[in-house]
């Protein structure tokens, strides 16, 4: 139907969930660096503060790893329900048409 009021953009949504994919790898992977850089803190207060930056990184770090994993899937769930939605309404105008 050309006089829609709603245009959904599967390309961005797929580019979305794509890219909120890639973020949450990313920052998965922070976890395996982390522990190659401690060599390069020296000691004494300086690695006393590193550590304490270091492991509440982590706790937001895994909240932010978590929030990209639920908002793709919100997003995949968007692409699918308006996907799936087009499919409905195209197949109930091809039976109008032959009607």
């Amino acid at each position: 139907m050309s006089d829609s009021d709603l245009t959904v953009d599967y390309e961005f949504l797929a580019e979305s969930e794509k890219t909120l994919s890639q973020l949450k790898k990313t920052f998965e992977d922070i976890e395996n660096r982390r522990d190659d850089m401690r060599d390069h803190w020296g000691s004494g207060k300086i690695a006393d503060v590193m550590k304490d930056f270091v492991d509440n990184w982590d706790d937001y770090r895994t909240k932010l790893v978590e929030s990209l994993g639920s908002v793709g899937q919100m997003v995949a769930g968007t692409k699918k329900a308006f996907e799936d939605l087009d499919n409905q309404l195209a197949k109930r105008d091809e039976k109008k048409q032959k009607k």
